[in-house]
């Protein structure tokens, strides 16, 4: 049974008196829903189900596609509720909707956030439909079932379609109690379902942000300072206005509009020169014309010296950001203790789709058509930045050709904006592949001190982990302290150690920095995960047992006031991959230059618990990983085809940044520029994976984000138990050839 408050299911009224139309809404928001046309009002609350007269049901998807098939998920919760076949619902992506604050996708947040509700709307109209029923028949309701879009009573007399049922049930009051389907009961949830866009995709069919075209629509290429916070001094165009097809050159410098952040957690433009023109290739050949001279700050970043003083840093006094009994003492009285210091670079996000967006301006008015994460912010940061009202925005949401947290900030929109203000014209922006890595908003780097002791029973007794880094935080300028992005009081092993010290050493840089799959739980659990391997194998112990040890028996353990971590649910995950990788089996010997090894990491991101076995193979200096076994737990598994796409995905993404990821910055400028410099796994590097889910009745948690941290400690220990060699720094090119 689940209980309707009226702040989750607002409206439900007659659509023009023909339909059923279900205004939904999250606890904690208060605009009130529409129920104005269904398929072309972008003010209309979300989500939002339409059931027509002729029996069509339409869903609003309210969170942005980017691959992590939310567009499935979504229909496929609603079509168990209400009692359809999933290709009975269309499902359509909504525009942005102003004033609601939970209409984005990232954190792993977008099933959790949808799940409870979806569920109790679907339902409630499928109750109401009944009652809607039962009242034409004169029949009581508990007599009445339904079915692929029919109510049907008992004795097969009378049957309704909900088409033909909308109208009635829309007169009808909302039920503040609803009785929810038995997971045994499931028969779409829980089933493996295609995308909802495949046919599009497959076919080409617009769907993506580049595949729109305005009539009178001119493409912009920009010619970007090459150190993020450069200025233009000045430029000719001449060469660049003799190529056929271009009809303007416009100067951009993001100190007119906003400056380097335009608004907390919402970075501005790179200073430029932008090219606009009748087609794509017109563009980018005319910005490659273009004579700049720029100007840049008096000091450049360089990642050698940054490195330098992140490494200084750490005998720096730093700020304590836990503390759990007396770690020092301990530490300084062990004169065996473990002490040994990591290093993580800077990661680019690199998604297929480059950055782009398109945008029209007229009469103080915008509309733009984005590949986003977060429309709300792309429309405030463009109305700060072209100093309008944030409800005269207008954001039609494209489907994002991946993004990994880099199409959470809106950049490249204030720039399509600008650029169709002072042109009168609508434009797209265009970014290269050059483009999109050079002027990323990178993974931060960082440089990371363990040190530790284990007692005489082999459980560790003190852990004391100290970062020395620059800030995401920081760079954003929010108001929270510099280490807060970096490393919380949660951090692993928090919790489970009980004297712990958790330290943070800022290290200011102009490194434009932001938000990357799993963010810093990427770089925390590669040291934490390592450190525990290397103290499991200085103590004798397999390093599985010794991670079970330090998880240890309870239930659960309390890591703040106010969050407990279910410890069964963390030790099921391990147990279940020794187990499914055959852990304690050996691997042999292929020949006698071959060697073979196995390693284990866990860790609990986003809602869910995962471990993961990796196998590797190195031949001389060439590193092969040729297994994964993924033990995940993320609660109930709404699609398991999607579902194991996105653990793949994780690991994929995980394993070509610890095998190759790493950006470097040389006198302001980022060196890299393309997929021959910045690499990414190549399907003859893929390992086989094999992902096992926990069955669990618990409602869905998080799952794009979580696979990803453990795969680096998990490849570096297999590295290890085959070699008899540690890695400690990231990324392996710079050891092994791959």
């Amino acid at each position: 049974m689940g209980r309707i408050s009226r702040r989750q299911l607002l409206k439900l009224g007659v659509m023009g008196s023909t339909g059923l139309l279900l205004g939904m809404r999250f606890p904690d928001s208060d605009m009130g829903a529409s129920t104005e046309s269904a398929t072309n009002n972008p003010s209309m609350l979300h989500p939002l189900v339409h059931i027509s007269s002729d029996g069509d049901i339409v869903l609003f998807a309210q969170n942005p596609e980017m691959g992590q098939g939310v567009k499935t998920s979504l229909p496929m919760i609603l079509a168990e509720e209400l009692d359809v076949r999933l290709k009975d619902i269309a499902v359509r992506q909504a525009d942005w909707i102003p004033g609601q604050d939970l209409q984005f996708s990232g954190g792993s947040l977008s099933i959790r956030l949808n799940y409870r509700a979806m569920r109790e709307a679907g339902a409630a109209a499928r109750q109401m439909l009944m009652q809607a029923a039962a009242a034409r028949w004169q029949l009581p309701v508990d007599t009445l079932s339904t079915g692929n879009g029919y109510v049907f009573d008992a004795s097969g007399k009378y049957s309704g379609s909900y088409g033909d049922l909308a109208a009635d049930a829309a007169q009808l009051g909302i039920p503040i109690d609803v009785r929810l389907k038995q997971p045994a009961d499931f028969s779409v949830i829980g089933r493996s379902h295609s995308d909802v866009d495949t046919e599009s995709i497959i076919t080409g069919k617009p769907l993506f942000g580049l595949d729109l075209n305005l009539p009178g629509m001119l493409y912009a290429a920009i010619r970007r300072s090459p150190v993020s916070d450069g200025e233009v001094a000045s430029f000719k165009s001449e060469a660049t206005l003799a190529v056929p097809g271009v009809k303007a050159v416009l100067a951009l410098s993001n100190k007119e509009y906003g400056g380097r952040i335009i608004q907390p957690n919402s970075p501005g433009f790179v200073s430029g020169i932008a090219v606009l023109a009748e087609n794509t290739w017109a563009a980018m050949q005319g910005a490659r014309a273009l004579e700049v001279d720029w100007r840049n700050p008096p000091e450049l970043e360089n990642t050698g010296s940054l490195y330098e003083r992140f490494r200084a840093g750490l005998d720096r006094e730093a700020v304590e950001v836990r503390r759990d009994g007396d770690p020092e003492s301990l530490t300084q009285a062990d004169d065996d203790r473990f002490e040994e210091v990591y290093q993580v670079p800077l990661l680019a996000h690199v998604p297929m789709e480059p950055m782009n967006c398109t945008a029209q301006y007229s009469d103080g008015k915008a509309e733009l058509w984005a590949p986003t994460q977060n429309p709300g912010g792309l429309a405030e940061t463009v109305a700060t930045a072209l100093d309008i009202s944030a409800d005269a925005v207008v954001v039609h949401v494209m489907r994002s050709g991946g993004a990994f947290g880099r199409r959470y900030y809106s950049d490249f929109a204030v720039e399509a904006a600008l650029l169709a203000k002072l042109s009168g014209l609508p434009v797209m922006v265009v970014w290269s592949r050059e483009d999109d890595i050079r002027h990323d908003y990178f993974r931060p780097a960082g440089v990371h001190r363990i040190r530790a002791t284990v007692d005489e029973h082999g459980v560790i007794a003190s852990w004391q982990h100290k970062l020395a880094g620059h800030s995401r935080t920081a760079y954003l300028e929010r108001e929270d302290p510099p280490w807060d992005s970096e490393l919380d009081q949660y951090t692993f092993p928090a919790g489970f150690v009980p004297n712990l010290l958790l330290e943070h050493v800022f290290i200011p840089s102009r490194i434009p920095l932001g938000q990357w799959r799993s963010i810093a739980p990427s770089a925390n659990i590669f040291v934490a995960c390592s450190a525990i391997d290397e103290l499991a194998h200085r103590a004798g112990q397999d390093p599985a047992a010794f991670l079970l040890r330090l998880v240890g028996e309870q239930e659960s353990v309390r890591i703040s006031e106010r969050f407990s971590l279910d410890t069964a649910r963390l030790r099921a995950v391990i147990l279940k991959a020794v187990e499914m990788a055959g852990w304690r089996q050996p691997l042999g010997w292929r020949d006698g230059q071959t060697r073979h090894g196995r390693g284990i990491a866990a860790c609990y991101d986003q809602g869910s618990w995962v471990a993961e076995v990796a196998e590797v193979s190195i031949h001389g200096e060439k590193l092969k990983v040729d297994r994964v076994v993924a033990i995940v737990d993320c609660g109930r598994v709404i699609n398991p085809q999607g579902a194991a796409a996105q653990v793949e995905g994780a690991i994929y993404e995980g394993l070509s940044a610890a095998l190759m990821g790493e950006v470097t910055v040389r006198e302001g400028v980022v060196e890299q520029s393309n997929f021959h410099d910045y690499r990414m796994l190549r399907i003859d590097q893929a390992p086989t994976i094999e992902i096992h889910f926990i069955d669990s009745d618990r409602e869905p948690r998080g799952l794009g984000e979580p696979p990803l941290p453990p795969l680096a400690p998990a490849v570096c220990n297999a590295i290890f138990a085959a070699t008899g060699q540690r890695v400690r720094q990231l990324p392996l090119k710079s050891r092994f050839t791959v």
